[in-house]
């Protein structure tokens, strides 16, 4: 067994920083046509089963509790099954270049600060050596987590596409240590884009004219721009979006969404909880120290504790991510009644996510999007905050806390989180129809004039100078959202 104290080698980070970026990319696309929930792998197969489709995949290793990375072409239950042949491949590449993560059978990445986090890197590595189209991990019994790396050709390769060219070129290169320009490098490499230098700046142009900018300082991408061939507006941001190419259904999936009398209410509250939510940061880091460490819950004076100061809240429930369960608080009687009255509901209607005990999330096709969803808007129809420790959600009830401003950015990522939690809640009919109720919803709550713009591919909310516009695929899918000056309404 190798021990990593602290950080990967050079030699393995050599090899990886060409692919950040892109893979970043790859991997946001990927999370969007295949969001993420219940995960499921078949090494004979091999297959890995998510989001209600079945994509081949290959194993690349199983991460255990006590921070030990086991390679799938070193373990005997794997070695030799069709799903563990491309992590063969990782192998003969370490051995190439002399990479000691790669050929030596377990790792111990306990050294590292957050070992899972580095396992999470680790298996992004992988994905770019191997030219993955997504990857994915679950659980693979009670104490190991199976890491795999997608290679389904259903996936497309990502193409440029503002927001997340820019998240990919910010995030890629600074997800390990090292220059970023080796990262920005390799992803306009891998875009067929000549680059060129200038001062402080790279930049190379898509093939549709468009300018890509990226910024560097001190070894580290500062700021990435799109623009237009004639300086306006990015000719990518109006590209058709990509989706999956003939997906296969997977027959396994779990089938059981979120229960439709709460559905209309989590609609109104999912995007303004995440407002709420950046509220309560941005008052914490500006009266309390918070410096991005997170607080320490004290269970028996009902606080949350940062540096400078805490703030009163409450037990509002517990998740457990791996055994699939969500239980509400004791105490949370007040929280409950509230949701049954936001949905209008009887106080004798029985709904078995409104009760005491765990509710077991194994038959919900998004169990965790399922127990934020009831946390979220259960602290909602309170009025107070929901946070999260890990797997214990609190409810903040603190009077210092402001309303906090809504601003065009905040607001197009504010909507656009919203849509992802809603996005495994809803039933695919109803989906086109629940994505812009939740926009509206939003843009009308925060103040904001909200336009149709006479199609249903996309609707917006206008401030004052400033517009916020979603974009939504036919299937109701959020594909995007932005924020401008407003453009002229369309007839």
């Amino acid at each position: 067994m190798t021990t990593l104290s602290g950080s990967f080698s050079e030699e393995l980070l050599a090899l990886a920083r060409p692919h950040l970026a892109w893979t970043i990319e790859q991997i946001d696309l990927f999370d969007r046509l295949v969001p993420r929930g219940p995960t499921r792998c078949d090494l004979d197969v091999p297959e890995l089963g998510r989001a209600g489709m079945a994509l081949s995949a290959q194993l690349v290793a199983r991460f255990a509790a006590d921070g030990t990375w086991l390679w799938a072409w070193a373990d005997r239950s794997t070695a030799d099954t069709p799903g563990a042949e491309s992590v063969q491949r990782l192998r003969e590449i370490g051995e190439r270049h002399g990479v000691r993560e790669l050929t030596t059978p377990l790792l111990d990445l306990s050294g590292f600060p957050d070992p899972r986090l580095a396992a999470d890197h680790l298996s992004l590595i992988c994905m770019g050596l191997l030219d993955g189209r997504g990857a994915a991990v679950t659980a693979a019994d009670d104490r190991n987590r199976a890491f795999l790396v997608v290679d389904d050709p259903a996936v497309p390769r990502a193409a440029p596409r503002p927001g997340r060219l820019v998240h990919a070129l910010r995030n890629g290169p600074a997800m390990l240590p090292g220059p970023a320009l080796k990262a920005v490098q390799g992803w306009f490499d891998r875009h067929g884009i000549e680059l060129r230098y200038g001062p402080g700046t790279v930049w190379g142009v898509l093939p549709g004219g468009d300018r890509v900018v990226v910024f560097l300082g001190n070894g580290a991408v500062t700021s990435v721009e799109v623009t237009g061939p004639d300086g306006g507006a990015p000719v990518c941001a109006s590209a058709p979006e990509q989706y999956l190419v003939d997906p296969r259904p997977d027959p396994k999936a779990p089938s059981r969404l979120f229960p439709a009398e709460l559905l209309p209410v989590v609609t109104r509250e999912i995007s303004f909880s995440l407002r709420d939510t950046r509220g309560m940061v941005e008052y914490a880091g500006r009266r309390l120290g918070f410096d991005g460490r997170a607080p320490s819950w004290d269970r028996e004076a009902g606080r949350l504790v940062f540096p400078g100061g805490a703030l009163a809240c409450r037990p509002l429930g517990r998740y457990d991510l791996a055994e699939r369960w969500f239980e509400w608080a004791p105490g949370t009687e007040d929280v409950r009644a509230a949701l049954r009255r936001a949905a209008g509901l009887p106080p004798e209607a029985h709904l078995p996510e409104l009760v005491g005990g765990q509710l077991d999330l194994t038959p919900y096709a998004a169990p965790e999007s399922v127990a934020v969803a009831l946390a979220r808007t259960g602290a909602r129809a309170v009025g107070q905050v929901f946070t999260s420790l890990g797997g214990q959600f609190l409810a903040v009830a603190d009077e210092r806390l402001p309303a906090p401003e809504v601003s065009p950015e905040a607001a197009a990522e504010e909507v656009r989180a919203g849509a992802g939690w809603l996005q495994g809640l809803t039933p695919p009919q109803d989906r086109p129809r629940v994505m812009r109720e939740a926009a509206a919803a939003y843009f009308e709550r925060a103040g904001m004039q909200v336009r149709h713009h006479g199609g249903p591919d996309v609707l917006s909310g206008v401030s004052g100078l400033y517009e916020v516009r979603v974009f939504f695929a036919p299937d109701g899918t959020v594909t995007d959202s932005t924020w401008g000056t407003p453009a002229a309404p369309r007839s």
